[in-house]
């Protein structure tokens, strides 16, 4: 029977940079969520990274989407990866973690409260994880 691919960790950062020669990943100032000051809110660009493992022996090529939904209104904003010609990859192994950072050029929030991270790979929902946007307000105001 084939494995299933499975997304093991999903990291939200301002940045990432892959070192060349060694792939290591550097993320750059690393979130859990949004404190943002009113609504709509526009963010700047950002990444979300997201580690997927367990894949079939047989993968050529991921297909990877990410949604960033609003848990009771739906997708406020998606991107995609496509990693082709993994049996070439130097190195590849299916039995290896990928990790592929996908940016997010803007996304706009129109309200506070929790949104939720969906992962795809091939269609089929392999993560999953929530973030929460709160309003911040200045002191003595």
């Amino acid at each position: 029977m084939d494995s299933e691919p499975t997304c093991s960790a999903i990291i939200f950062s301002d940045s990432v940079i892959r070192e060349h020669g060694t792939g290591k990943l550097s993320f750059i100032g690393s979130f859990q969520g949004f404190n943002v000051p009113g609504f709509p809110f526009v963010t700047p660009r950002f990444f979300i990274t997201v580690f997927i493992s367990n894949l079939r022996p047989t993968t050529k090529e991921l297909n990877v989407t990410v949604d960033l939904r609003q848990v009771k209104a739906g997708v406020v904003a998606s991107c995609n990866a496509h990693l082709g010609s993994l049996e070439n990859a130097s190195g590849f192994n299916p039995k290896m973690v990928v990790e592929i950072p996908i940016p997010f050029p803007s996304v706009q929030f129109p309200a506070k409260g929790e949104y939720e991270v969906e992962v795809r790979v091939d269609g089929e929902i392999v993560g999953h994880r929530p973030i929460f946007v709160n309003q911040i307000t200045a002191p003595g105001s």
